[in-house]
């Protein structure tokens, strides 16, 4: 009998020698599910009750059906035999009315080599990294990731996610110090597919790249993050995440550059019409800028609140929500004077910067932008509600100055 290996983080693989069976190559979720199970449960006896249980959902008319189970096992063993001629059999005992796996099979999984690590790591008094390396490179998906909605999977899954998470965040600042730029870049790189919203790991990554020198990289990983976070929960980036942006975005011109060069840089390369489209982080900036200049204008400015219900789209339908969510940019965009500003501000809204408009022009504006709108999606899949305010004015001195220059 040939020994087993047993991979289940990303891929659900079985390997004996150069023969090899995933759950890529066969689309039978229950099969996968039964082999998974089994192997998890290998030092024990499971009962037929047990595994209709875990198999079979209540609604399932073969539920408790002993012909069902008995097909399946056939066909579990079948795809065994794809190991080695009469593996099925070999490894899957049918004892005291219930199914074991063959315990004179020695069996090598990802997951216990996983656990073991991190029990040494736990208990060592050293500081040694080679461990956690081998940890780090063990876990290269989600346990067991294409029956991940099964309920006795679901707590193991985030086990070992979280064991992995914590490990890897105990070991990148490390990395870090040693100069290992290009082995956090990999890492981070892996870690973010799996925890895309995770900005710890995001930090770390450009740190790295801005270690190397590679600044542009830098912003490319936190533009993309930004653009996740706002899409899929209407949040923004943190203080942290926002200072090494900036950083990154200063230290792109690290030595002098020429008048001519700087010109190049602020022109604007993608002039699609309309108003300026901007991140929210810069368009903060740009209503403190306005807010300091009004102060001593008197001009007036408001700011436009715009938000996007669903009516018969949720926003958990994300291919249609974000379809709808581009043509109210296009909307708000075209709507608008090129000297006006506006930015997703989360996953339903945006805010626009309108300079020089009162209140009664900003609504029309509003106006004119909700017939935009409903003019490009005559399904009424969603509905407009705005906001109109004016921009706060926090300079106490100079606001002590300018009521008192309007009361004379």
């Amino acid at each position: 009998m040939k020994n087993i290996k047993v991979t289940t983080f990303g891929e659900f693989a079985i390997s004996a020698g150069d023969a090899r069976i995933s759950d890529s190559d066969n689309r039978s979720k229950k099969v996968w599910m039964l082999l998974a199970y089994l192997i998890y449960n290998r030092n024990r006896t499971v009962k037929a009750n047990e595994l209709s249980d875990i198999l079979y959902n209540d609604s399932d008319s073969d539920k408790g059906s002993p012909s069902a189970l008995k097909t399946l096992f056939y066909r579990v063993r079948t795809e065994l035999d794809k190991l080695w001629v009469g593996a099925g059999k070999e490894l899957i005992l049918y004892r005291n009315g219930g199914y074991v796996w063959n315990g004179d099979c020695l069996v090598e999984t990802d997951y216990e080599k996983l656990e073991t690590l991190d029990k040494r790591i736990r208990e060592s008094d050293t500081d040694d990294l080679d461990d956690s390396i081998l940890l780090l490179g063990i876990y290269q998906g989600g346990f067991l990731s294409r029956l991940s909605s099964e309920l006795w999977i679901m707590p193991l899954a985030t086990f070992y996610h979280n064991v992995y998470i914590t490990h890897l965040l105990n070991a990148l600042p490390k990395l870090l110090e040693r100069m290992q730029y290009e082995k956090v870049c990999e890492f981070c790189r892996t870690a973010s597919l799996m925890d895309p919203f995770n900005e710890e790991i995001h930090c770390y990554w450009m740190q790295a790249h801005i270690a190397l020198g590679e600044h542009k990289r830098a912003v490319d990983i936190y533009r993309k993050l930004s653009d996740r976070l706002l899409a899929e929960l209407g949040v923004i980036p943190s203080r942290d995440t926002r200072a090494l942006y900036h950083e990154a975005i200063k230290s792109s011109n690290e030595f002098a550059i020429s008048v001519e060069m700087l010109q190049d840089q602020l022109k604007e390369t993608d002039d699609i019409g309309g108003a300026l489209v901007c991140e929210f982080d810069f368009f903060r900036v740009l209503c403190h800028s306005m807010s300091r200049s009004i102060l001593r204008s008197g001009i007036a400015v408001h700011l436009a609140l715009i938000t996007m219900r669903g009516k018969k789209v949720s926003e958990h339908d994300t291919k249609r929500w974000d379809k709808l969510q581009t043509c109210l940019q296009d909307s708000i965009r075209l709507s608008l004077r090129r000297g006006d500003s506006l930015s997703r501000c989360s996953a339903s809204q945006y805010v626009v910067l309108l300079p020089r408009a009162n209140y009664e022009n900003s609504c029309m504006v509003c106006e004119r932008i909700v017939r935009a709108y409903y003019q490009k999606q005559s399904r009424l899949d969603a509905e407009l509600r705005y906001d109109v305010f004016p921009i706060e004015l926090d300079d106490k001195e100079n606001l002590k100055w300018m009521n008192d220059s309007f009361a004379k």
